[in-house]
């Protein structure tokens, strides 16, 4: 408990000028007396801090503050996945976030707003296979093989044993993988890719992708995140109103508006380009907004399967498709990446969660 500091805010770190880190004894005599706090706000104090900081002036008036971590560095370690699978974990002062090492999967991330990201309930966690949920690594293809369907859906990364290069310092790790034998048989190309997950007050990913060949390399990515909702008839998704859009799905919503934020009322399956570099998904039934922020990304897809397709799909109990949708951060179609030989490309997200 040392390290709390009275004069500190618990939740942002700036200086509270609060009247009891001076020595005074009742709230009266302090600005936050005349406060009324947001209960979010108050939740939020880590519980060392209770009744011995105050928050700051900016945080106690803002609605929906954006809380950070501190100054805490934070873990990565080795571990296993709910299937004994190889991963790391990640944790921090606000929250923790697991990582398998096949397909160098975020299976998982929690943060002081609750689990962000969602698996599927009937998830078995298989040994050589993707898990239906977290934030599966779509290369070097999105959806099914231009020219030959019998090839892996999303491609081959999201199935590849990634190895861990380092753990640390605080709370991240690097995953790394290249082509084979086996990934030569799928797709002749040569590569190496690097997928770099941190953990603050928010969830940053990076994939970077090398062209080790002696021709241009064209590619396909994605970050299929799964992100939970509570009730995905009430979510809706802000920030690609002016993008250009496709809807792919089977049986959509006829009465759709493109230009409006997405709301979910049918199967949706939109891919949109230009995307915007911040998007937002609004999860009211979980008391929780998301926001994505990939500045290098120039495609989005949205993505609800509704219960048709949902019970075609494994991983997914009779329920599911109403508690997530996918908001994928990626480049894909005519926004695919061309690297010149020995070129290298980055693709990053940055998520973070806050009340709302």
């Amino acid at each position: 408990m040392a390290d709390v500091d009275p004069a500190r805010c618990p939740l942002c770190g700036q200086p509270t000028a609060c009247a009891i880190a001076a020595g005074a004894t009742r709230c009266e005599d302090c600005w936050c007396g005349a406060v009324c706090i947001a209960p979010a706000t108050l939740a939020a104090i880590p519980p060392a801090a209770v009744e011995r900081a105050c928050v700051c002036r900016a945080c106690a008036t803002t609605p929906d503050p954006l809380v950070g971590c501190g100054d805490a560095d934070g873990t990565a370690v080795a571990t296993t996945d709910p299937g004994g699978r190889p991963a790391v974990r990640l944790t921090a002062a606000c929250g923790e976030a697991l990582v398998a090492q096949l397909g160098a999967q975020v299976l998982s991330w929690r943060d002081r707003t609750g689990d962000v990201l969602w698996i599927g309930s009937a998830e078995a966690y298989a040994a050589g296979k993707a898990v239906r949920g977290g934030a599966p690594i779509v290369f070097p293809w999105f959806g099914a093989h231009p020219d030959d369907p019998t090839k892996p859906q999303h491609g081959f990364a999201r199935t590849l044993m990634w190895r861990v290069a380092s753990l640390g310092p605080g709370a991240r790790a690097r995953f790394v993988a290249d082509d084979d034998e086996a990934t030569q048989a799928l797709w002749p190309h040569r590569f190496h890719l690097a997928f770099d997950v941190a953990l603050a007050d928010r969830l940053e990913l990076a994939l970077t992708v090398v062209n080790r060949g002696d021709a241009p390399l064209r590619y396909e990515e994605a970050l299929h995140t799964y992100f939970a909702l509570g009730d995905v008839t009430t979510a809706s998704v802000h920030g690609l109103e002016a993008a250009d859009c496709v809807e792919h799905a089977k049986a959509p919503d006829p009465h759709a508006d493109l230009r409006a934020p997405v709301r979910f009322r049918a199967e949706t399956d939109r891919v949109y380009q230009d995307a915007p570099a911040r998007i937002e998904l609004h999860a009211p039934a979980l008391g929780r907004v998301v926001a994505l922020v990939a500045p290098e990304a120039r495609s989005a897809i949205v993505w609800s399967p509704w219960p048709a397709k949902a019970s075609t799909l494994s991983g997914l109990g009779p329920d599911d498709w109403l508690r997530f949708c996918c908001v994928e951060t990626a480049n894909v179609k005519q926004a695919a990446r061309t690297l010149a030989p020995g070129a290298r490309a980055t693709l990053r997200l940055t998520l973070s969660a806050r009340a709302g």
